[in-house]
Formats: structure tokens, sequence, C-alpha cells
């Protein structure tokens, strides 16, 4: 870690007296900002850990301002899971994510150039952007690390450790204590609200990409837009139970008409190794392995915007077709 990196951890304020804690590293506060969002059974440390390693160390390192929020009742955002609250998809993407994204833009002026998402983090990501299709222009790209919506991969991994432990003995658990244990069940860093876990059992059997709350159709409001951020999608050659190389592939294709990237890690493909689900994050040798791959990405999803930007303004006709439509 950076002698100067900058450390802070924020709490953004939510309706009923809830709390998100939002934790910020950075080597330059004036430094683009890049949010990252966590998955189901985890919190923000996925990211980072005290030791100083982790991608959101590395991120600041190569000169980003790094946001990672602990998700309502993860971590250290107050109150804690426990029994029957209630917390579904629509409260996170409709009241968890805009809080945290419009705490970046009051903060910096800008709101977050970059979002990476890890499992279920990157659907909630991806939903938020098909509700509130008006953030997508400030995006320049978005990375997702084992993300995936349909289980399109069935076999003997994930029949135990998805739709066994977290599917059957999850939800019995949360039928007797109103929330998934999954700390005590050793199935997760945090535990889970038992309402996300029936919503994300719901969808990973294959129900459309619909929201239960509201019927808002997210898949609809993807394929018809045009102007879904550039992607970069890391899948695990061996992480079959969680989010295989087919499963990843399947949400980057249901995600609709973008300028998507899959890159399948393992040892014959010329990783240093067959990582696991989180270990594609928190392995000491992903620093040396594929997290440069991503920022080389962004760097070149930077230039193509600059260029895309230079080549718009120094076309008449755009201007003059931009000032007709009062944009």
């Amino acid at each position: 870690m950076s002698s100067r990196q900058i450390e802070q951890s924020l709490m953004v304020p939510l309706s009923g007296g809830q709390q998100l804690h939002l934790r910020r590293l950075s080597d330059s506060p004036d430094a683009p900002a890049i949010l990252l969002l966590h998955g189901l059974l985890e919190d923000g440390t996925v990211f980072y850990s005290r030791q100083g390693r982790g991608l959101a160390h590395f991120l600041a390192e190569q000169g980003y301002d790094v946001f990672i929020p602990d998700l309502r009742g993860k971590g250290r955002s107050w109150p804690p899971v426990s029994g029957w609250a209630r917390y579904r998809v629509k409260d996170a993407v409709s009241q968890d994510i805009p809080a945290i994204v419009e705490t970046i833009f009051n903060l910096k002026g800008a709101f977050p150039s970059y979002w990476v998402g890890h499992a279920w983090g990157g659907v909630l990501a991806s939903s938020f952007l098909a509700r509130y299709p008006s953030y997508r222009s400030s995006i320049n790209g978005l990375v997702y690390f084992g993300t995936r919506r349909v289980a399109v991969d069935r076999n003997w991994s994930r029949l135990i450790w998805v739709d066994g432990l977290w599917g059957w003995l999850g939800g019995m658990f949360a039928r007797f204590k109103g929330y998934i244990p999954g700390r005590s069940l050793r199935i997760g860093a945090e535990n889970e609200f038992n309402d996300m876990q029936q919503e994300s059992m719901s969808w990973l059997n294959g129900q459309p990409w619909v929201d239960p709350s509201d019927d808002f159709d997210y898949g609809k409001a993807l394929s018809e837009g045009l102007d879904y951020p550039p992607a970069l999608y890391f899948a695990s050659a061996s992480d079959l139970a969680f989010s295989s190389p087919d499963d990843v592939k399947g949400f980057m294709l249901e995600v609709g008409q973008h300028n998507g990237r899959l890159v399948v890690l393992g040892e014959g493909n010329g990783n240093k190794h067959d990582y696991s689900h989180v270990g594609m994050l928190t392995h000491p040798d992903a620093v040396h392995d594929h997290f440069p791959f991503m920022v080389n990405w962004m760097s070149e999803m930077d230039r193509l915007r600059q260029e895309a930007q230079i080549g718009s303004n120094s076309n008449p006709q755009n201007s003059d077709q931009s000032a007709a439509s009062g944009k």
C-alpha cells in the first residue's frame, strides 16, 4: 500500500435511519472514481484487506479514486442483517445504489467512470442501469467478475453448493430465522436477507429478468437500449459452481448489444492459477496476472471515448444535430 494513500470510511444515510458504509481508497482525490459492488453473502472486504492487498488497493495505486460500499446489512453498514428484515432487488437498485453514486457525485462533482461488480453485484449494477439509463453516459466501462443471472451450466458442483447449500439449506434456515446465516453455515463471509436469496434463486433458475416487486422488465429495458457501456467479463474455467464460463457468457449475451469481451481465466489459458469464484479477486497473484489486463482494457476504453468525443466535436453536422435536439 502506498504511504500516501487516502483511506476514508463514509456513512451514507438511507430512509428509516439506516446507513451504508462506503470505503474510499485513493492516492489522489482528483483521480477518476471507480465503484466496486460486492455480491451475495459478501461485504466490501472482498475487494480489499487490512494488509493493503486486493483489487481496490491495486486500482488506487494505478491512479483511481476507489469507492467500495457495504450494501445494506453487510460489513459496517447499519443495522446488520437480522431476522425478518425486508430487503429486495428493487431496494438495492432504487435506494442503495442511487444513494451511493449520488454521494460520490457530491464528493467529486462527477459520477464513477468505471463500475466493477463481483457475482450478484454485477447483476445489481446492470439492473440499476436498466432502470435508470440516464447514468449510462457517465460510465466509460463495466467490469464483471464471475457475474451470472441464470445458471446455464448444470453440474454436480452447482447442484451441491448452489442448489443444495445456498438454495435448500439456506432457505430452510431462513424459514426459522428470517435470514440466511451465511457465517455460521460457512457458506459466505456475511449473512443474507431472505428476500434477496429468494429473488436470486428465482432468476438463477431461469425466471425472466423481471422485478417481482413491480414487474419492471430489466431485460427488455436493456435490449432496447443501444448506449450500454463497454464491458469486460471475467470467468474462471474452474468455477463450475458459482459462475461457469457458460453462465458468464449467457449473462453477457442477455445484456444485449454492446461492446463486450469475455476472458476465461485458467492455467490452460496462460494464467497463473485456476482461480476460485472469490480467488479471482483475493489471490495474491491476481495483481500480476489479470488485474493489469483489466487496467489496460480500461485505458483503452478511455482512449476510445476520447477519440469519439474529438470526432464528434470536429464534425459540424454532428454539432448541428446536437444543437437542434437540445443536447
